[in-house]
């Protein structure tokens, strides 16, 4: 039998991780032995099992929508899609900017600049980026105060 290429075993394992084939459907698609597809897998969990699950949940639910529902649900997705590349890619290249800086300069108030932009950008490229988590939940208090005082004023206006 021949040996796997490296884009084999990433094949194998991809859909390994779908958590949707067994290891003796992996082997019979792929042309390898069972015990061979075992010895890849020995250990593993399926990581995207959850991924699949949702997306044919997502599919199911989008299939009781009309057209146009599911259209503007598309471009809804599309678009904050789109926002969150934008800022991935931009803290990608503020990252590559900043290392290539430190490489330049060596200066301790370069280090610890490099360091505050390295958290950063870090924070925003996996979605952990705090302040935003702040602001997000500073904004929602502010609705639900501005909300409140609203109801206090027509309620004072009916009342007078």
């Amino acid at each position: 039998m021949a040996r796997l290429s490296s884009e084999d075993r990433e094949k194998i394992l991809a859909d390994f991780h779908t958590g949707v084939f067994s290891q003796r459907e992996l082997a019979k698609k792929y042309g390898v032995s069972p015990a061979t597809i075992n010895k890849m897998t020995k250990n593993l969990t399926p990581k995207n099992k959850h991924i699949v699950n949702t997306k044919v949940s997502l599919i199911t639910e989008l299939s009781e929508q009309s057209e146009h529902e599911v259209n503007a649900i598309e471009q809804a997705v599309q678009q904050q899609t789109k926002h969150l590349i934008f800022f991935q890619n931009s803290a990608l290249k503020n990252q590559e900017l900043a290392n290539k800086q430190l490489n330049e300069d060596s200066e301790l108030y370069d280090l610890k600049l490099h360091a505050d932009l390295t958290s950063k950008n870090k924070q925003t490229v996996l979605g952990k980026d705090i302040d935003t988590q702040v602001n997000i939940n500073n904004n929602q208090q502010t609705n639900i105060q501005e909300i409140g005082v609203t109801f206090l004023d027509e309620d004072e206006n009916e009342n007078t």
